[in-house]
């Protein structure tokens, strides 16, 4: 198509440049004009790659104007440059589109830009993005959704094993019990990946907004599980265990060097209260960090001897008292203790790890109304996930009795609050474990429910069930008997210790520990066992099966009784004697089938 005789036409030929603002409208041009306008300015407009193709046509409705075409000026290609771009032969829908045009002589091609051009450029962009980031995604699935099954089988195995033994197996350990799969869910949960310094509204990191409210939830529910007022009792959540809170205790409270009192370890006691072996080591960081003097039960009737308990509390001196332990089966004298501490200037704090779930149901004398700080751990008898909680007053200090005028008014406020959380956090601990605190809360609020109440009535039903079916088989119990989940084994009258029971009872798939009975001299002997109900009254047992139970322990006592006859007391030539034993054999199956019987809380066999 030759247009260099286009001055005879009605049409004008505008070539517009859309790099700058288009001009403001001129008056018609003649054509030749127009064409040479376009000659002498060609060179210049040509390198635009934005240029429009305009007609003006005289028969057109001046009040509708067309727009302009955008249009792209290409080189004229020759046979031999299409060859070159390996256009040759392609039969293209682009090939038909162009035209060649001639003006004033000048051979050049016009070709319009097709909106599908920059759609199927950014369609395959967004294809290979896509495909990229589907390789991105299935590399992070294929570490990171893999099963434990898959991503570990070794460590799967060895799971598995302790998950049958579990199952098949009478657990009698006091400090054991088994959760519920929603406190397994937690434990398990995303909420371990959040790091959370700090304490609610207060946090070191960002992006706390969710933790901060599980948090908040817990501690709502902790004091409610204790009819605790929020007005006179906070409480922290945080601790990494008892033994981490009592020393979140100490810390916040005392210097190094202070003293502390608590029940002495082999009458009951817990280490993390302060203890020493006979040849002086000191073997927690309670003894390391301070100065800790015991006081004792009587060994003749396996009470606590207040009357020495007092004298050598105002002797000592301790800023702080401790009432509570991990083995005694009685009910604690809580007033009895705040009398003392009065007396001394001691705070008064209560370690309720083994008795807490008891306290909570009602079932046992609350320290609250007594004691300044109350510890625990959040499993035992609470039933709970592994760790600590730290319970403390707040307000106004109440008048003590028989203070006097010039004592002061009771006008005091107690200082715990900021000292203890100052102690867990930044003091002792990092970041807490979300995990942890979102099982803790589903815990507390099972507590607070009356199927919990009965819960705990049949701990306390099953374990003098238990100490009733020994007591008529002519067997020791400390005390005589038990106040709560637990009972104390005299192992003695039998000529065994709890280091050979102990290991009896575990080839039999029954779990229980030894612990230390003071005997008539003082002498410390590991000549016991503690068993506690709380872990197989959450299976179902009753008090039947505690009857069953003791049978059982009964048997596992004759048979270490009759091994050590034959083959003395010496270690090795025990545990020899009891490879193959067939009567051991015999009760070890009868135990699988009994406690195979009952349903496992958390899982499915």
């Amino acid at each position: 198509m030759d247009l260099s005789h286009s001055q005879t036409s009605s049409l004008s030929l505008g070539l517009l440049s859309h790099a700058a603002s288009p001009p403001p409208p001129t008056p018609p041009m003649p054509a030749a004009a127009t064409a040479s306008s376009v000659s002498s300015n060609h060179r210049a407009q040509i390198v635009d790659d934005s240029i429009s193709f305009q007609i003006d046509s005289s028969f057109r409705d001046p009040s509708h104007p067309l727009p302009p075409i955008p249009l792209q000026l290409m080189e004229p290609q020759t046979e031999n440059h299409r060859a070159e771009n390996g256009d040759v032969g392609k039969e293209s829908e682009d090939e038909e589109k162009v035209e060649e045009f001639r003006i004033l002589g000048h051979s050049m091609c016009f070709k319009r830009k097709r909106d599908c051009d920059s759609i199927s450029s950014c369609a395959t962009k967004s294809v290979r993005v896509s495909k990229d980031l589907e390789s991105r995604r299935n590399a992070v699935r294929s570490w990171g959704n893999q099963s434990l099954r898959v991503a570990d089988p070794d460590l799967f195995e060895i799971m598995e094993k302790e998950k049958q033994r579990q199952y098949k197996g009478i657990e009698l350990i006091a400090s054991e019990n088994f959760v519920c799969k929603a406190v397994m869910e937690a434990l398990g949960s995303h909420l371990t990946n959040k790091y959370s310094e700090g304490s609610p509204g207060a946090r070191y990191y960002g992006g706390n907004e969710y933790i901060d409210e599980i948090e908040t939830l817990c501690c709502d529910r902790a004091l409610a599980a204790f009819g605790l007022d929020p007005e006179n009792w906070g409480v922290n959540v945080q601790p990494y265990s008892c033994t981490s809170a009592n020393f979140a205790v100490y810390t916040g409270l005392l210097l190094p060097g202070d003293r502390i009192m608590g029940l002495d370890t082999p009458s009951g006691g817990n280490t993390s209260h302060g203890y020493y072996l006979p040849n002086g080591r000191k073997v927690s960081g309670a003894s390391i960090f301070f100065e800790s003097l015991a006081y004792k039960v009587n060994p003749q009737t396996g009470y606590i001897d207040f009357e020495k308990l007092e004298e050598r509390a105002l002797d000592f001196r301790p800023k702080i008292l401790i009432c509570g332990g991990s083995s005694y089966p009685r009910e604690w004298d809580y007033a009895r203790f705040r009398q003392i501490a009065d007396r001394c200037g001691a705070v008064l704090l209560c370690d309720m790890a083994q008795i807490s779930g008891l306290i909570a149901a009602k079932e046992c004398v609350s320290p609250f109304d007594y004691c300044d700080i109350v510890t625990s751990t959040t499993h035992k008898s609470l039933r709970g996930p592994r760790g600590g909680i730290i319970f403390y007053r707040k307000g106004s200090k109440p008048r003590k009795r028989g203070m006097l005028l010039n004592q002061g008014d009771g006008s005091d406020r107690y200082d715990f609050e900021e000292k203890i959380n100052f102690a867990v956090f930044p003091a002792l601990q990092g970041g807490p474990h979300n995990n942890h605190i979102a099982a803790l809360a589903i815990a507390l609020k099972q507590v607070a429910t009356p199927e919990y109440k009965t819960y705990m009535q049949q701990v306390k039903k099953n374990a003098q069930a238990l100490a009733a079916a020994l007591l008529r088989r002519n067997c020791r119990l400390v005390t005589g008997g038990t106040d709560n989940h637990l009972i104390l084994w005299d192992l003695r009258t039998l000529g065994l210790t709890g280091k050979v029971f102990e290991k009896v009872c575990e080839l039999c798939h029954m779990t229980l520990n030894k612990v230390t009975i003071f005997d008539d001299n003082g002498n410390i002997t590991p000549g016991g066992v503690r068993i506690g109900t709380p872990a197989m009254t959450s299976r179902g047992c009753l008090e039947s099966d505690f009857e069953i139970i003791a049978e059982f322990l009964l048997k596992a006592a004759h048979i270490a009784g009759a091994v050590q006859r034959e083959h003395a007391k010496m270690p090795k030539a025990f545990l020899k004697g009891l490879e193959n034993n067939k009567d051991l054999v015999e009760l070890r199956c009868r135990v699988e089938g009994f406690a195979s019987q009952f349903a496992m809380p958390g899982f499915e066999i």
